[in-house]
């Protein structure tokens, strides 16, 4: 049963990873935070100031027993619509974040369960050095000691010489 489950594992999350840290997916997360965010900060602002100046208007009018039809009702129904604007700012935003939690989350399993190629999403093997489907190198050898390093290393992680091959 769980024989396969670390593969299965490697091989949906590089579908993921690939899907939720393409381009389009950060063209995408940008705009809607950049439209979400904004819509639901002023949406909650406007509900805030229609709140306020609708308890302020009720309470003069109930301290003075001059009504203000007007300096009542204009917040009172302002109050719809700021709301309204409110939700489907926060429903954009959180769309938005969705995309940037799968893709920390999958780049969490990449780092710690799969070996997956970076430039095709291939799986491979810990002691692969070149990706067999695309080429891309996947680890680096120290010319020092000659550990097999991560491709993302700048340094050795047995010497800690430097992996530039200069």
């Amino acid at each position: 049963m769980f024989r396969n489950l670390e593969d299965t594992i490697k091989q949906l999350n590089a579908d993921v990873n690939n899907v939720a840290n393409c381009e389009k997916a950060k063209r995408l997360r940008k705009k809607l935070l950049s439209i979400g965010l904004p819509m639901t900060i002023g949406g909650f602002l406007g509900v805030f100031v229609c709140f306020a100046m609708f308890a302020i208007s009720g309470y003069s009018s109930a301290s003075t027993g001059n009504t203000n039809i007007a300096g009542t009702v204009i917040p009172f129904i302002l109050f719809i619509p700021f709301g309204v604007v409110a939700g489907i700012g926060s429903m954009i935003t959180s769309l938005g974040l969705k995309i940037v939690i799968t893709g920390y989350t999958s780049n969490l399993i990449h780092e710690t369960v799969g070996n997956i190629c970076p430039s095709c999403g291939e799986t491979i093997k810990p002691e692969t050095v070149f990706c067999p489907k695309c080429g891309t190198q996947v680890k680096n050898e120290c010319p020092n000691c000659k550990f097999i390093n991560k491709s993302t290393n700048k340094f050795c992680e047995k010497c800690g010489k430097s992996l530039d091959k200069k």
